[in-house]
């Protein structure tokens, strides 16, 4: 009787095994969501706290910031921004549509570096969003679509700390994100969502050109899937919209609207080491090479599952979003002075597929058909592979916080300009001169890319030669009667003391005004005219 009744026991056990197995499986992938979640909201928590601690700072925390912040004066006071380049002001290389949306805010916030942050934090919370929905338009959890968004959260150290900066570059995101969730969401108005779609890729446009880059490639996705209505009205208007403002921004200002967003930018040089080699060994495999081994092994489950349907699905994927997002970093990042600001978006594809991944690694594990030891060994690397992405990721901020004495620094300068003679020259900082209520200039980056290109382009060179003269010519002829000067030696030649110039350190005894991220600079001494010397 024992015997038969012990007998029943393991027949019973043996039939209840696996159904115990398969619920200690799911508390395994619940406990590894809730360590990913809990270090996703981490991520996004020191995010917003640096953010929020530096979005009324009134200097620049990057350097290009005060190029923004002349364009930015320039519409509130009604001037064109694309002119032709002088000592008085030369515009940036880029379509101008987030300085007119941060015009906006500062004329309601009366700050304009304020307002220049704000519109970037706030595009920052969009992208947050859109990630996420792209995550649910993608089907996965929302567990996992939060932590594709601290993924992408925890990439702020590694994409320059460039979130809330005020430049056009997460503007750029959110609008081009935005664009994806109209192409990718099954909505049956073709036609309304095409146009729609195809308007808010122009405003990506309008705010950076590299936004064009997507189109061939959502065309061709919704040209596989069928949706042949909203592929016609998507390029449409799109066409449209980006024609009649390129006519119309062009003729406006006599063909220099055209040359600055796209003939200078184009005879920039491009490092094609970068493009073939570098941008994956000096930046990619470093930076994300958990994400690397993910990828990988998604694809290993795939091929130990023989799904040749969800193979090609997530190839459609990769091919219509990863791959351009891909590109657009590799064009900025290939460009003479890109910087890792350039890696956003691929941070944006990265976070996507990661979660991906993992989804399909717990879906077949859990799965009693598919559920292999193979492929449960998998899950778990792939898991401790994401965990430890995060790890890689992490960076102080307290090294992104402006200091007291920074502020400090800034208005002793500011005091010192308001009472020091004019004209003055600042060429990293011209914004500083605005706030002290004198005449400003050019900034020193701008005057870089339209150089760079003139020597690289005969043409530009032609069109540029007397402009440029022009502008060194002024800075060379004595004109200047201050200058305060950066950690560079760009202008030792020129205010020197055999030119008639007395200069004296800002920084000896006193703190600088650096910036945070970039390229890291501060204003390192004072130049004053006192006339030619007899050396």
């Amino acid at each position: 009787m024992n015997n038969l009744n012990t007998i029943g026991f393991w027949e019973r056990y043996w039939v209840i095994l696996p159904s115990v197995i398969k619920i200690m499986i799911r508390k395994a992938t619940t406990f590894i969501e809730l360590i990913l979640g809990g270090l996703s909201i981490l991520a996004l928590c020191v995010y917003f706290y640096v953010a929020f601690s530096r979005i009324a700072y009134p200097f620049t925390i990057e350097w290009v910031e005060s190029n923004t912040f002349l364009h930015v004066v320039r519409v509130l006071e009604g001037k064109p921004i694309y002119i032709t380049p002088s000592y008085e002001f030369i515009p940036m290389i880029y379509t101008p549509f987030y300085y007119y949306v941060v015009a906006i805010f500062a004329k309601i916030t009366g700050e304009i570096m304020f307002s220049m942050r704000l519109v970037s934090v706030i595009s920052s919370l969009f992208t947050f969003t859109l990630i996420y929905t792209l995550c649910r338009l993608r089907q996965i959890t929302p567990q996992l679509s939060i932590i594709a968004v601290g993924l992408f959260a925890a990439s702020y150290a590694v994409t320059g700390f460039w979130f809330d900066v005020g430049r056009v570059d997460m503007l750029n995101l959110a609008l081009l994100l935005m664009g994806y969730v109209l192409i990718i969401a099954p909505v049956k108005r073709d036609i309304t969502i095409g146009v729609i779609a195809g308007f808010v890729f122009f405003l990506s446009f309008a705010t950076k050109q590299t936004a064009i880059l997507a189109i061939p490639f959502l065309l061709f996705y919704l040209i596989l899937t069928r949706r042949w209505m909203k592929a016609l009205w998507l390029i449409t208007s799109f066409a449209l919209s980006c024609g009649l403002f390129v006519i119309f921004m062009n003729t406006s200002s006599q063909g220099w609207f055209w040359t600055y967003i796209y003939k200078i930018p184009s005879a920039h040089p491009i490092s094609f080491g970068m493009v073939t080699h570098d941008f994956w060994v000096s930046y990619i495999f470093p930076t994300y090479p958990w994400v690397i081994i993910v990828v990988i092994l998604a694809v290993i489950v795939m091929l130990i599952l023989h799904d040749k349907l969800g193979a090609f699905y997530h190839g459609v994927f990769f091919l219509t979003f990863f791959l351009p997002l891909s590109i657009m970093s590799i064009t900025s990042m290939a460009k003479q002075w890109g910087y890792i600001n350039g890696l956003l978006p691929i941070a944006v594809a990265f976070s996507i597929i990661t979660v991906e991944a993992y989804q399909m690694a717990a879906n077949a594990m859990i799965s009693s058909r598919n559920s292999t030891w193979n492929v449960k060994v998998l899950y778990y690397l792939i898991s401790f592979s994401i965990i430890s992405q995060f790890i890689g990721l992490r960076y102080d901020f307290r090294t992104q916080i402006p200091t007291q004495a920074s502020l400090s620094a800034g208005k002793r300068i500011i005091s010192i300009l308001r009472v020091s003679k004019s004209p003055i020259f600042v060429p990293t900082s011209p914004y500083l001169l605005y706030m002290a209520g004198q005449q400003t200039h050019f900034q020193v980056s701008s005057l870089g890319d339209l150089s760079l290109a003139a020597n690289n382009n005969p043409a530009l060179l032609e069109l540029l030669k007397n402009n440029l003269d022009r502008i060194n010519e002024y800075i060379l002829s004595n004109s200047i009667k201050t200058a305060i000067l950066p950690n560079a030696n760009w202008y030792d030649g020129v205010f020197s003391i055999e030119s008639g110039y007395e200069c004296e350190s800002l920084v000896n005894d006193y703190p600088p005004l650096i910036t945070l991220t970039g390229a890291k600079s501060y204003l390192d001494r004072i130049c004053r005219y006192y006339g030619e010397t007899t050396q």
